[in-house]
């Protein structure tokens, strides 16, 4: 196996080549904020008509939904927000000068992750994510400060117990999301609903891991959540109508067999118009919004799963200079094409001269 991962090694500047991309931080960080407000602004929209809806039924509904939505948003929308904020990514889009500060940081991120596996299985009880077994050969490593031994048990515990984990939590989330929507028939709480499970699907699945995506990955979850918001409200609308329309046909079908004195058929055709329509709207609802649930929760398993490759290729990497010689030869080259591009002004002014 040694020999095959040896094998499997590549530079630095091939690394850089294949998975190094000239991503803007702070752009990625800015449009990440900006879909994180996007969402926030949703859920209190939604919050807003659903408390309106609660101050029509009674005024004290109305300021009971008030209370109770100032609490959904800090436990359900803020809290997950700030922990994925604050959970740390690795670092894989490296360059020459900052790789070796990058290995440094995800080896120490990485004994910070086996330290909370460790946590989570002696010290919670019924969570059962990953195996007695590889936790107790998780923490003979660490305790031995043994990094290979411990990437490697880390290694496995992602193979098996985290894949396996995260699998159910995205079939439970999307059953959940999916019949949630479709018993609500409201379209503000679909959309609540969605934002809610989607928010609490990622944070699980980040927590599960240990780390979360880099930003630019991270806005393209919640561009996807802002979208599944929307549909969810657009779902909701849509198959409204088509529900109604489907009643109102089977209700004609049922008013003409009781004009023609069938009472038996009437009857039967009045229920069932009135519940083929809804049967169908909650048919759909449930079928769209756990089908983007589960699209979500795989996009985030993706580019967690990517993270821990690239940053194990990374840490298999043999700089051959140190930091300090990096920044020399650097600044060295630098210097050639300062030299270089001061040779050519000087040409092209004695050219001017002469001509």
């Amino acid at each position: 196996m040694a020999k095959e991962k040896d094998a499997r090694k590549i530079t630095l500047e091939e690394y850089q080549q294949k998975y190094t991309s000239d991503e803007n931080i702070a752009v990625a960080k800015n449009f990440l904020f900006i879909l994180s407000a996007v969402i926030g602004l949703i859920f209190i929209v939604a919050l807003f008509f659903l408390v309106l809806r609660l101050y029509e039924i009674h005024p004290i509904a109305g300021y009971v939904g008030i209370f109770v939505s100032v609490l959904i948003f800090i436990f359900l929308y803020l809290i997950p927000m700030l922990k994925l904020k604050n959970t740390k990514a690795f670092q894989t889009n490296v360059k020459m000068t900052t790789a070796a500060n990058a290995k440094r940081y995800n080896k120490k991120l990485r004994e910070e992750i086996a330290e909370q596996m460790i946590d989570v299985t002696y010290k919670t009880d019924n969570v059962g994510w990953y195996s007695d077994d590889l936790v107790g050969k998780l923490a003979v490593a660490r305790h031995k400060k043994d990094d290979r031994a411990l990437k490697e048990t880390l290694t496995r515990i992602y193979d098996k117990d985290v894949k396996n984990a995260a699998n159910k939590m995205i079939k439970k989330s999307a059953i959940k999301v999916g019949l949630a929507t479709a018993l609500s028939q409201s379209e503000y709480l679909d959309t609540l609903f969605v934002l809610v499970y989607d928010l609490r699907l990622i944070k699980d699945l980040v927590f599960l891991y240990g780390y979360r995506p880099s930003d630019v990955q991270m806005a393209k979850i919640y561009k996807n959540v802002l979208a599944n918001a929307l549909v969810a409200y657009g779902v909701n609308s849509a198959t409204t109508g088509v529900g109604k329309s489907l009643n109102s046909a089977l209700s004609t079908i049922a008013g003409n067999a009781a004009r023609s004195g069938n009472i038996v058929a009437a009857t039967i055709g009045s229920v069932v118009g009135g519940l083929a329509g809804t049967a169908l709207e909650s048919t759909i609802q449930y079928a769209v919004n756990s089908a983007f649930t589960s699209i979500i929760g795989f996009q985030t398993k993706k580019y967690l799963v990517k993270e821990y490759k690239l940053q194990d290729i990374l840490d298999d990497i043999e700089l051959v200079e140190s930091e300090d010689e990096q920044l020399k030869i650097i600044a060295a080259i630098e210097n050639e094409v300062k030299k270089e591009a001061s040779k050519k002004v000087k040409v092209d002014k004695q050219k001017l001269v002469t001509e």
